[in-house]
């Protein structure tokens, strides 16, 4: 059962004030009590030696024994009973602790010795003992020890001991303990309800400032809290917003690299074709090996830096570990990180994102990388990929050799905006998003202990199943060429629209080439083409401009162009392809791209190719 606070103060205030009443009461009553009983003692003291001096009985404790037994010396002893109220019994003591007289003849003569209140009086203190009355006749008699001193030597004489009635002295210490303990009580009432309504304000005043501090204290915390996590908010968007920049950088040096390339890859293909074995044509061959890797570096660039929206397809893990470590080869090679890729011979593919599971991948690398920075030994970094049986399960584990992850931070280290590194080095986001991306594919990500020191990463993903739709994988046709077909090439880069007109005049096509999207339009005006190819991004008009015209000029023509892109990852460039159902063709792209691309086209639109081929109207 609770009280309100209200009452137990009250409670607690009444049960004090009493404890302070009652402490007081019995200090004040034994005070009272031991006064009362000194002075009675001494009263009788004095009492006893004014009857003893006045019927001249103190000579009578030194003198001869024959002398204190006469007849006339024990009367006067006697008379001792008839001046001293409430006294009963008296004794006569000499210094030599023998009775000399005694209300009890058959005590007269005894020694006493070892009575200590009787060795008391003898050495001069008055003495007093309570004890109980023997004959019933009193509930306790007061036994007191009085000295008679020598008016001529001032030495203790002998000793009267009288036994007094305390009932008088009882009564008197009662009716004032009484008195003692009704002020006390009475008093201590009274102060309680005095001070009871000015001690309860001082106290609710006191609860109401703590539970004010309290609830300060509280705001505070929250206010400090949500500056933190603002704060930790406002330097993930900063960095976001880095990260944009820095996407929309790779992908503008992407998209400047792909035209150069495009002709690297195309010339390459084209010269190798002409070439019979030899020496040059293993020169030609690496130089083809060497394009190719770097055609995988900017088509990396271009998947990190772009977000994609959710698409699951089958993945194979060992290409994919391959690539995210190709993608930041050069920090690991300048910070002289090894590299060293345990790659499962019998991994199967799994249904995922192959652009979310590169970026847990390039998330947990980079991060090992960055664990190792302070480290001095020999920096290395392991990315294994295996398949469980057991589990049916993928397992991606990236382990490095730095300084590990300390106890008490393996609990928060996949919270959001949590991070361990120094202000405006880290967000605290990437493993974060790491987990929701594992989770998000039926997988889990946890930190297990390296083994010698360091920290391992494992995300374990399952196979996961397409959608019954998709099972059955594509029958991959021959490639078969087609010949004699009209073709415009649209394209401000001279080596890449010369690359794209020797490769389709390679198979029997008859090409033309313009350098924008004015002269495409003036050139459609007068002739009739099968095919279109049309840069994305060119001065003036663009690719997608140049769609649109055709399309509201020409209605059915747009269908035969063919959009050439460096970056069809770019938002505008996909939301275009995907509103339009417009064909694209990749850069850098070979020979056999080309023409897969004009093959796939012309069978896409078929039959009604010749019959949309109408000059353009003006």
């Amino acid at each position: 059962m609770k009280f309100p606070a209200g009452a137990r103060f009250a409670l607690l205030s009444f049960l004090c004030v009493m404890a302070l009443a009652v402490s007081m009461g019995f200090a004040i009553s034994s005070l009272l009590t031991r006064s009362v009983e000194e002075w009675e003692w001494e009263n009788t003291a004095a009492l006893a030696r004014r009857e003893v001096e006045r019927a001249g009985l103190d000579t009578l404790l030194t003198a001869p024994r024959s002398v204190v037994t006469s007849e006339r010396n024990q009367r006067e002893f006697a008379r001792l009973l008839q001046g001293m109220p409430e006294v009963v019994r008296v004794k006569v003591w000499s210094r030599y602790a023998t009775v000399l007289w005694s209300s009890e003849p058959r005590l007269i003569g005894q020694q006493f010795p070892d009575n200590p209140q009787l060795r008391a009086a003898l050495a001069g203190k008055v003495s007093v003992e309570m004890n109980a009355d023997e004959r019933g006749s009193f509930s306790y008699l007061a036994e007191v020890y009085v000295p008679i001193f020598s008016k001529t030597t001032g030495e203790v004489s002998g000793v009267i001991e009288v036994y007094k009635s305390p009932v008088r002295l009882l009564t008197t210490i009662q009716r004032g303990r009484l008195v003692v303990w009704t002020i006390s009580l009475a008093g201590a009432l009274t102060l309680y309800l005095v001070l009871l309504p000015l001690v309860r304000q001082i106290y609710g005043r006191h609860i109401r400032e703590e539970a004010l501090r309290a609830h300060n204290a509280r705001l505070e915390a929250q206010v400090a809290a949500r500056t933190q996590q603002l704060q930790a908010q406002r330097e993930a968007l900063f960095q976001a917003e880095k990260v944009a920049a820095m996407g929309q950088l790779l992908a503008g040096v992407a998209h400047e690299l792909n035209n150069p390339l495009s002709a690297v890859v195309g010339y390459t293909q084209l010269i190798r074709m002409r070439t019979d074995s030899g020496p040059i044509a293993e020169q030609l061959d690496r130089v083809a090996q060497s394009a190719e890797r770097c055609t995988r570096i900017v088509t990396n660039f271009l998947s990190h830096a772009r977000q994609h929206p959710p698409e699951r397809q089958r993945v194979l893990p060992n290409p994919l570990a391959e690539s995210a470590v190709e993608l930041l080869a050069y920090p690991f090679r300048i910070d002289n990180v090894e590299v060293t890729c345990l790659l499962g011979a019998d991994v199967p593919p799994i249904w995922a994102d192959p652009h979310q599971l590169q970026q847990v991948l390039v998330n947990l690398l980079t991060n090992a990388h960055h664990a190792m920075r302070g480290a001095t030994r020999p920096r290395r970094v392991v990315l294994t990929t295996r398949y469980e049986p057991a589990t049916d399960r993928v397992v991606l584990a990236v382990a490095d050799n730095g300084p590990g992850v300390p106890a008490n931070l393996k609990a928060r280290i996949f919270e959001p905006f949590f991070t361990t590194k120094s202000p405006g080095q880290g967000t605290g986001l990437g493993l974060s998003l790491c987990r929701s991306i594992v989770e998000a594919h039926g997988g889990a990500l946890r930190l297990e202990a390296t083994p010698g020191g360091g920290a391992t990463f494992v995300a374990e993903l399952p196979l996961g199943a397409p959608p019954a739709a998709l099972e059955e994988a594509p029958t991959v046709e021959p490639l078969r060429l087609t010949a004699g077909k009209t073709i415009l090439v649209v394209d401000d880069e001279a080596d890449v629209a010369t690359l794209l007109a020797e490769a389709l005049a390679l198979d029997g096509h008859h090409v033309d080439t313009v350098s924008n999207g004015t002269a495409a339009l003036e050139r459609l005006g007068t002739h009739t083409y099968d095919l279109i190819f049309s840069d994305m991004k060119m001065p003036g008009m663009n690719g997608a401009e140049l769609y649109r015209r055709v399309a509201q000029r020409l209605p059915g023509v747009e269908r035969r162009m063919i959009i050439v892109t460096g970056d069809t990852m770019n938002v505008t460039t996909r939301r275009f392809l995907e509103e339009t159902g417009a064909a694209s063709l990749s850069k850098p792209f070979g020979v056999d791209e080309i023409r897969r691309r004009v093959l796939a086209h012309l069978t896409s639109i078929g039959a009604d190719a010749s019959d949309a081929a109408v000059p353009l109207r003006s």
